[in-house]
């Protein structure tokens, strides 16, 4: 590994180039579109969940922001177990949530894995690592087209996840006005406001 050019040595050792910055822009652009479309994606999983529990749209933000993705497809599939009206709809959520999780699975692997260049070639690899019960490590060979068919699976997952909503005609309701103003939430800083003007803050 190399965080800085690349060699291949006189015995042959190939060295990698892991400089992100020497990434060809269109990996970049690749990289960047999965990541959005997983971002995306979350989002849409935060708003079913605020939904199911029927609160309102900046409720939601509090209670799901930092909730992991696996955490979130759990706590959907408990709420909708509980709480759909037809068994039929249990089952339609499962395959949509099913479909989310196998996208999501492939943002994974290139949110959490690094890229590289070979210093001869140029060939654009991902550097795969896994540790569950024993390690695993290989160099995966990706193109952009690869990782733009994968950015347009987790995209397409969200996205019937939403449809699924829209159809239904639910979501969140949207607060208005927002209960309180978004200032300091320090102790110290709500007391002074309270000294300053009363108990509504």
């Amino acid at each position: 590994m190399n965080g800085e050019g690349g060699d291949t040595q006189d015995d042959g050792l190939v060295v990698y180039d892991f400089d992100p910055r020497n990434l060809p822009s269109g990996y970049l652009e690749a990289i960047g579109y999965v990541i959005a479309a997983g971002s995306q994606t979350d989002n849409i999983m935060q708003e079913f969940i605020g939904t199911l529990l029927k609160i309102d749209n900046i409720e939601t933000i509090a209670l799901t922001t930092h909730l992991s993705t696996p955490l979130k497809d759990n706590i959907i599939r408990a709420l909708a177990e509980l709480n759909a009206p037809f068994a039929s709809e249990i089952d339609e959520i499962d395959d949509l949530l099913d479909s989310i999780r196998n996208a999501m699975e492939k943002r994974n692997a290139v949110a959490h894995n690094a890229f590289a260049r070979h210093p001869d070639t140029g060939e654009v690899v991902s550097l795969r690592m896994k540790a569950r019960g024993s390690l695993q490590i290989e160099f995966t060979p990706i193109t952009i087209d690869e990782l733009n068919k994968q950015a347009e699976a987790i995209y397409e997952a969200g996205l019937a996840l939403f449809s699924f909503m829209i159809n239904r005609g639910i979501g969140t309701d949207t607060r208005q006005p927002p209960l309180r103003e978004q200032f300091n939430r320090k102790k110290n800083a709500r007391q002074k406001r309270r000294d300053d003007f009363g108990d509504k803050y």
